[in-house]
C-alpha cells in the first residue's frame, strides 16, 4: 500500500505538470515581403510529441505529451497567404516521425505538422514548408497567446475603437472588407467555373453586405459566357474574418433561383465516392488521435449545399467510446475533400 500511494506521489505531479503546458506562439522571422511563393524552415525540440500549427507570419507550438516542446526558430521568405495552389512539406532533421497531417489548402490556411519522438531526452528537429502560387496577402499574427494578438494588420483599428460587431481587430479580424472581397472573386470564378462549367467570368459588382446579421457576407452579381442577353448571375459569399478563408459561396441565377451543378461537377461524381472519401479523411483524423473501432452512424449530402457531407460517429480510446460529429467540405469534380472539421460531443 505504501508502494502504491508513493509511486502515485510521484506520477501525479508529473501529470500535473503536462496538463499544465501552455501553447506557445511565436512570430516569424520573415526576409521578404509579398505571399505569391516562400518557403518557411522551422526548428524546435521536443521530448515526447507535439504539433506546429503554421499560420500567416505565426507558428504555434503545442506539447501533447512528455516534456514541453520548445521553440528553436521561425524563419520565412514571405508570409504564408491565405490561398495557393502548391504546398509542399519536407522533413530536414530528427530522429523520430515528423509529418504534414493538415494541408492549409484544406484547412483554412492552417499547416499542422507533427512530431513523434520515441526516444528519451529532447532532440532538436527541423523541417520545411513551402507554397506558389499564393494570394497576394497572408494573415498577421492570427494566433492568441497570454500576451494578445500581437501587432494588428496594416490599416486595422486599433483595439479600442469601433467595438461594435464586425469592427476590424478590435473584434480581432485578420482581414480588411477590401481583402474579404478580394478573396470572394477569387472564389466565385474557381466555384462557377469548377463546379457548374461557368466560363468567362466577369464580375460586374462586389460590395460587404451592411445588413444586420450579414456583416460577414459580401453580395455580388456576375456575368458568363453561358448568360443569356440581358441575364446575370449573383452570388453571396460568407467570410471567415478571423481566419481569412472563405466559408461558403451561394450561386443565384437574377431572379434568386439556385444554379444547379453541371453534368461535369458533382452529379458525375457518385455519392458513394464522395461519402468514402470524406469517411476516409475522418478515420485518420481520429486515428491520429488516438481514437480506434470508428462505427459510422449517419452520413449524408446536406440538402442546401451539395458540396457538404456530414454526421456522427463513435469510435474508442482504451476503454472510453466517444461520440464524434463530422463535416466535410468536398471538391466535387475531383470528390477529393477540401476541408474537414471533426468535434467530439
Amino acid at each position: 500500500m505504501k508502494q502504491t500511494i508513493l509511486l502515485l506521489s510521484l506520477i501525479t505531479p508529473a501529470l500535473a505538470l503536462h496538463a499544465q503546458v501552455a501553447d506557445q506562439v511565436r512570430r516569424a522571422a520573415v526576409s521578404g515581403t509579398g505571399s505569391a511563393s516562400g518557403k518557411c524552415t522551422v526548428e524546435v525540440r521536443v521530448d515526447g510529441a507535439a504539433e506546429i500549427d503554421l499560420y500567416g507570419d505565426s507558428g504555434r507550438l503545442r506539447t501533447i505529451w512528455g516534456q514541453p516542446a520548445a521553440w528553436a526558430r521561425l524563419e520565412c521568405s514571405s508570409i504564408m497567404p491565405y490561398t495557393m495552389s502548391d504546398f509542399r512539406f519536407r522533413g530536414i532533421d530528427g530522429r523520430g516521425s515528423v509529418k504534414l497531417v493538415q494541408d492549409p489548402r484544406n484547412n483554412n490556411s492552417m499547416a499542422v505538422i507533427r512530431i513523434d519522438d520515441p526516444k528519451g531526452g529532447s532532440e532538436g528537429y527541423t523541417f520545411e514548408v513551402s507554397w506558389s502560387g499564393g494570394s497576394a496577402s497572408g494573415p498577421v499574427s492570427g494566433f492568441q497567446s497570454s500576451s494578445g494578438w500581437g501587432t494588428p494588420p496594416p490599416g486595422a483599428p486599433s483595439a479600442g475603437a469601433g467595438r461594435g460587431r464586425g469592427s476590424g481587430w478590435g473584434n480581432r479580424r485578420a482581414i480588411t472588407s477590401e481583402q474579404a472581397i478580394d478573396l470572394c472573386r477569387a472564389e466565385v470564378r474557381s466555384r462557377a467555373e469548377r463546379d457548374y462549367s461557368l466560363r468567362n467570368i466577369d464580375i460586374t459588382a462586389a460590395a460587404a453586405d451592411t445588413a444586420q446579421g450579414r456583416r460577414n457576407w459580401v453580395t455580388g452579381t456576375f456575368r458568363a459566357a453561358q448568360a443569356r442577353r440581358g441575364g446575370g448571375y449573383k452570388f453571396n459569399c460568407e467570410v471567415d474574418y478571423t481566419a481569412g478563408q472563405v466559408r461558403n459561396v451561394e450561386l443565384l441565377r437574377a431572379d434568386g433561383s439556385a444554379i444547379q451543378p453541371s453534368a461535369s461537377g458533382s452529379s458525375a461524381q457518385n455519392q458513394s465516392t464522395l461519402f468514402r472519401n470524406c469517411q476516409d479523411a475522418v478515420v485518420a483524423r481520429v486515428n491520429r488521435d488516438g481514437y480506434q473501432n470508428v462505427s459510422f452512424n449517419s452520413t449524408q449530402i446536406d440538402p442546401s449545399r451539395s458540396d457538404y457531407v456530414f454526421g456522427n460517429l463513435n469510435a474508442s480510446r482504451g476503454p472510453v467510446t466517444d461520440t464524434f460529429d463530422y463535416a466535410c467540405t468536398m471538391d466535387l469534380r475531383a470528390a477529393t475533400v477540401r476541408n474537414l472539421e471533426v468535434n467530439r460531443r
